[in-house]
């Protein structure tokens, strides 16, 4: 592998196509694919940007078969260069790991990637607390924010595990054992959760997480003191322009 160009954002790409993308193992094209409706900002203004600066200009676009939104890479030299920033082709559900360039480079790309990881297959909630501590107001609004990144490939999760304890994070790892159901064996899950406050507002102040469908639920987080479940990112933005009232989105007696 000769020397990368753009770094940063090559880590932050390669972080994405880790969480949410994959490259065909006919090496024909390249998909990274996320939601419709809570994705696409992050698609059209954040992640088609960088694709094009480092890989080839790209749109991004519905795929119906699949319900996705996304963007495709084609090209013989274009997926080659990807496969060259030592992302596997084929099948990397069970086997996803962090590059090793990436592995042995600086803070900054590190973060990249994490943010890049993150973006794509993480998660920011809130949930009520259910301890006899609790106050009226905890106990009834969803003030306890989470952050969250599961992967069936344990390797991913240790190694991501091991990048943020050097960079200061305090995470707790948990597995999720799923077994046989629906006559399938399906994949134990594996679970990294930063549950410190202080790590958290680091986190968005450090690693500076890109999607929209994060950032506008930490905000109302820190603007309220909780964020809602089940809304959409339209609602979201409208209860930062106060133009919807969290609170009667919660049922009253």
């Amino acid at each position: 592998m000769g020397e990368i160009q753009d770094k940063e954002k090559i880590a932050e790409l390669c972080g994405v196509i880790t969480g949410d993308g994959w490259i065909q193992s006919n090496e024909k094209a390249c998909f990274i694919a996320g939601d419709p409706t809570e994705d696409k900002e992050y698609y059209d203004l954040h992640l088609s940007k960088i694709v094009s600066d480092t890989i080839k200009k790209v749109e991004p676009k519905e795929f119906p078969y699949w319900g996705v939104y996304g963007i495709s890479i084609y090209g013989k030299n274009n997926i080659k260069k990807l496969i060259s920033f030592d992302l596997p082709k084929g099948s990397k559900t069970l086997t996803a790991k962090i590059p090793n360039w990436i592995k042995k480079s600086d803070e900054n790309i590190k973060r990249a990637f994490i943010r890049g990881l993150f973006d794509a297959d993480g998660s920011i909630s809130c949930q009520k607390d259910y301890t006899k501590y609790a106050n009226e107001f905890n106990s009834n609004f969803h003030t306890k924010i989470r952050w969250k990144l599961v992967s069936v490939s344990e390797t991913l999760i240790d190694e991501t595990l091991y990048e943020l304890n050097k960079l200061n994070f305090r995470c707790i790892k948990r597995v999720r054992i799923r077994g046989f159901s629906n006559n399938r064996n399906n994949n134990d899950a594996y679970i990294l959760e930063i549950n410190r406050i202080n790590d958290i507002h680091r986190f968005f102040n450090e690693i500076k997480p890109a999607n929209p469908k994060h950032i506008t639920r930490y905000k109302i987080w820190k603007k309220f003191g909780f964020c809602p479940p089940y809304t959409t990112i339209s609602q979201r933005k409208d209860m930062l322009k106060n133009k919807l009232n969290p609170y009667k989105l919660y049922k009253r007696g």
